[in-house]
């Protein structure tokens, strides 16, 4: 674990990259992702499929949440799946009745839900990933659900996803997909020339690609693959 990572973060990430793993075992899990210029530029953690990329923002006990609204909407504009894994301590509390309930107090029963305000777009994982409600029989608790949609292939990258790429790689995707760019070409330069002779297709699969093979600090192995037209 590396220094600057608390004991509290590295329990949520643990548990968020075994659920990952589970649900996309094809994935390249890279942490600590920079990215140029598209809002906060630091993302805890991406899964890099094929032709998919999930990214995801933790917050441990020991943080805040003030800036994950904008985190969120930075990773929505480069990743096709964004997830805010939050520790239980961010939620509140709120009384309902005893089969819902999380808990009893003084005769009153109360379950957690999510913060005030909170965005209900945001695939939430609430750590730690246990069954809270007290009656067995209740079917539904929405704060136990660690969901991923279904893995598809045939769904573009947000435009924002070039922005991950370091300067060398866009040079590189450039010559893969036969767009022209010369030596000194600056990195807006590529990234705009991509975008206007390539799909989507071509740009999820060249840009997953990349940052499968990259040399990372701290990630799975480097998957060294043809890239598909």
């Amino acid at each position: 674990m590396p220094a600057y990572r608390s004991s509290a973060e590295a329990e949520i990430r643990d548990a968020v990259v075994a659920h990952i793993r589970e649900r996309r075992p094809n994935s390249r899990i890279i942490h600590e992702i920079n990215v140029s210029t598209y809002g906060p530029n630091r993302i805890d953690l991406i899964a890099v499929d094929r032709a998919e990329i999930i990214a995801c923002e933790i917050k441990s006990a020991k943080d805040k949440l003030d800036r994950l609204d904008a985190q969120v909407k930075a990773m929505k504009g480069l990743a096709h799946h964004v997830v805010a894994a939050i520790h239980e301590k961010f939620l509140k509390e709120s009384k309902t009745h005893e089969h819902a309930a999380h808990y009893e107090r003084d005769g009153e029963f109360y379950l957690k839900t999510f913060p005030d305000n909170w965005d209900y777009g945001i695939e939430t994982w609430v750590f730690p990933r246990v069954r809270r409600c007290l009656d067995e029989s209740w079917s539904y608790d929405r704060l136990d659900k660690w969901d991923l949609k279904p893995y598809r292939p045939d769904m573009p990258l947000p435009v924002g996803a070039l922005d991950m790429l370091w300067r060398d790689e866009l040079f590189e995707l450039c010559g893969l997909l036969r767009v022209s760019a010369g030596r000194k070409a600056t990195m807006p330069e590529m990234v705009s020339a991509l975008r206007w002779h390539c799909n989507g297709k071509e740009l999820t699969r060249g840009i997953c690609g990349m940052l499968r093979a990259r040399r990372c600090v701290e990630a799975d192995p480097e998957i060294i693959e043809k890239i598909a037209a």
